[in-house]
């Protein structure tokens, strides 16, 4: 229950939006029909008031959608912009007195909340040209006051954009930083069991032709035991970086002292079996050197192949059996979750 938790925290952003976008909806479709009342039965504005029913019907989806569903990136995009004609078309049409513009100032907090600062930045500079542009054609003022009013504005509006561009910036940055201090081991920089299981759910949710390696340095504890734990952690760090070298950082996993996890996408258990063979032959043919000592290191690699709606647990368990079985033969060698099948095959027909 604590890791499924934990692997919820992860989403951070997601939740935040997902919430904004649901309270967004319901405010802005209650303020959208009220608006909608006002222009078509007392103003006369029948443009905006048809717009403003629609947008408010839209609102009121988005509300009762997001309460049981994450929110789509093409639903924030689709309110954002029906807010931006809506206030576009209310500044271009209504008398400046009417004071309509002055929810313009709004569009960017929304648009960095909803949106994140790629499209905040485009959609608020698009936003503030449109309307410096709309409100300076307007003849309601003398020259020099539309001069006063368009800086004033314009300030106003860029204060707004620069605090939430600057929010949003940190927020992304210290939720990136968060994520590492929960996804990573301190120690080597490959990502932890936590990271595992988040990668595993999100990304190789019964995707096939996927494998695992479950991998581990043959006596470690010698290792530590002869030349100190702080060797030992050299040894690990190194082992992580060789790993890295033959293959993208992100589907390596340290899930124990000496044990480590590699998520591979392969044909064919034949290929698999040679990849992991590859590595561990080219890791036992290098010489690490460690405050100048030659250490020579051998790992033992089990091979499991994903099966349909297998779970991570039953997943790794089959690599982990191949893995004892390697360490059983001696060390230093490839087994497959398929061979070792094979064998418990042929020891069931012997019997």
């Amino acid at each position: 229950m604590r890791l499924i938790m934990d692997i919820g925290a992860l989403r951070g952003t997601e939740a935040l939006r997902n919430n904004v976008l649901k309270w967004m909806g319901f405010c802005l479709g209650i303020l959208a029909s009220i608006f909608a009342l006002l222009n078509l039965f007392i103003n006369d504005f029948y443009l905006l008031g048809i717009l403003e029913v629609g947008f408010a019907a839209f609102c009121f989806y988005i509300y009762w959608y997001t309460r049981k569903h994450t929110g789509q990136l093409w639903q924030s995009l689709t309110l954002s912009v029906f807010l931006t004609v809506l206030i576009t078309i209310g500044t271009y049409f209504s008398n400046i007195k009417s004071l309509l513009f002055i929810w313009t100032c709004s569009l960017p907090i929304l648009f960095y909340l909803l949106l994140g600062k790629q499209y905040g930045v485009v959609f608020s500079l698009i936003v503030a040209v449109v309307q410096a542009l709309i409100l300076g054609t307007k003849q309601s003022l003398e020259p020099l006051n539309t001069v006063n009013f368009l800086l004033n504005f314009s300030f106003t509006y860029i204060s707004i954009w620069a605090v939430s561009h600057t929010f949003e910036n940190s927020r992304a940055e210290y939720g990136k930083r968060l994520e590492n201090l929960a996804l990573l081991d301190p120690l080597t920089g490959a990502g932890n069991r936590l990271a595992m299981t988040h990668y595993f759910e999100v990304d190789l949710a019964d995707k096939p032709g996927t494998y695992v390696l479950m991998i581990d340095i043959d006596y470690f504890k010698k290792i530590n035991d002869q030349f100190g734990h702080g060797v030992g952690d050299r040894v690990l760090i190194n082992v992580t970086a060789f790993f890295a070298e033959q293959i993208n950082k992100n589907v390596i996993f340290r899930i124990g002292g000496e044990e480590f996890a590699i998520f591979l996408s392969h044909s064919d258990p034949q290929s698999a079996y040679e990849f992991a063979d590859m590595l561990r032959e080219n890791l036992s043919t290098t010489i690490h050197t460690i405050d100048e000592q030659a250490i020579n290191l051998t790992i033992s690699i089990g091979v499991a192949c994903y099966m349909p709606n297998q779970t991570l647990k039953n997943f790794i368990k089959r690599a982990d059996d191949a893995l004892y079985q390697a360490k059983k033969q001696g060390r230093n060698r490839v087994v497959t979750a398929y061979e070792l099948n094979q064998q418990v095959l042929k020891c069931d027909k012997a019997s």
